[in-house]
């Protein structure tokens, strides 16, 4: 039998063992095990078929809650975390790997927010499989906006600006360390589940995406029992944080209570309709900046829905509907366009 140098590659070896036999034969893991299982393949001492092998076998089991919160645990302990001075701040976040079916509106939507008083933090990555798609950061980035700025420098910016954005690549270390393996894996594991229900900046409210319904309860939980007061999970738009002009399920996590419901843009005066396709990082940004400046209004009710919905889970407004006033009043200003150029500087 092989021996392991440590403790920590005795314990992994046995935990490897009894996650790996499938849906009905593994056995779960607790929050503590769990967060010591993912540091042990974030350390030098972790062989990469182990950590291909760990992935997989969660990935078949299917990773409980208990095990979400160990897993980011594990992530952010393995993280270098932001605290910005300010009363309330929202965090954002759809999947790591991007959008490759309807256009990123996700941006624009928090940019209206910033300029509406509510300091927001994102946080996304660049090139991770399997979309490698068309991510906050290649948007921000083709709008003029740094993207990959160090994590002091995000916390000064949001303090600043009310708005920041956190890139992978400059924060999330132990999870990139296993970047080379997830590219030849080329498959979703619990480490892009976990990448949307982060909270780097230490926000009270988070809006997050999921691409399943039977995802929804379980990211809002583990979201929500790490210490957030307010966390709304939505089924949004290729996963990520954006709802589309139709009916979308929504897990709402506040204060201890976890409620489903639906939200409509019919219920606030909007109509339903279809989202635009996805489009490269350039023409994103361009569609982003014509709807901030006024000069086109064909996304004009997705990023206002999606602002209100924003500065309402904020606690600026008291709902929607008058979040929605209030995204109008943003944008019809000038506002939103004056944030866009302010971010730029």
């Amino acid at each position: 039998m092989t021996q392991y140098s440590s403790e920590a590659g005795e314990r992994f070896r046995k935990r490897l063992i009894v996650t790996a036999k499938g849906r009905h034969g593994a056995k779960d893991m607790n929050r503590q095990e769990a967060k010591e299982a993912l540091d042990f393949l974030f350390s030098a001492e972790a062989h990469p078929a182990q950590v291909g092998a760990f992935l997989t076998a969660v990935r078949f089991k299917a990773a409980t809650v208990e095990e979400m919160m160990g897993f980011l645990d594990a992530m952010e302990a393995a993280a270098t975390l932001i605290s910005p001075k300010v009363e309330v701040l929202l965090n954002c976040n759809g999947p790591y790997d991007g959008r490759k079916k309807a256009l990123n509106l996700s941006v624009a939507a928090a940019i209206v927010t910033a300029a509406a008083g509510v300091p927001v933090v994102l946080h996304s990555n660049t090139g991770l499989p399997p979309k490698d798609g068309v991510t906050n950061a290649r948007v921000l980035e083709a709008l003029g906006i740094a993207a990959a700025r160090e994590p002091e420098l995000v916390a000064q910016d949001i303090e600043r600006k009310a708005f920041g954005h956190l890139h992978a690549g400059r924060y999330l270390h132990g999870v990139e360390r296993l970047r080379p393996i997830r590219q030849i894996l080329f498959y979703r594991s619990f480490l892009h589940a976990c990448e949307v229900m982060l909270n780097p900046a230490g926000a009270k409210c988070s809006l997050m995406g999921a691409a399943h319904d039977n995802f929804l309860e379980r990211f809002a939980l583990a979201a929500g029992q790490r210490g957030q007061e307010h966390v709304m999970v939505v089924q949004g738009l290729d996963g990520g944080d954006e709802l589309p002009l139709a009916p979308t399920p929504v897990a709402d996590y506040r204060a201890g209570s976890l409620t489903r419901y639906t939200l409509a843009p019919t219920d606030f005066g909007l109509k339903e309709a279809n989202h635009h396709p996805c489009e490269s990082p350039a023409e994103t940004a361009r569609r982003t900046e014509a709807t901030l400046s006024g000069a086109d209004d064909a996304h004009l009710d997705a990023v206002l829905f999606n602002s209100a919905v924003r500065i309402h889970l904020a606690g600026k407004t008291p709902g929607i509907e008058a979040g929605l006033v209030l995204a109008r009043e943003v944008l019809g200003s000038g506002k939103a366009m004056a944030k866009l150029r302010e971010l730029r500087g």
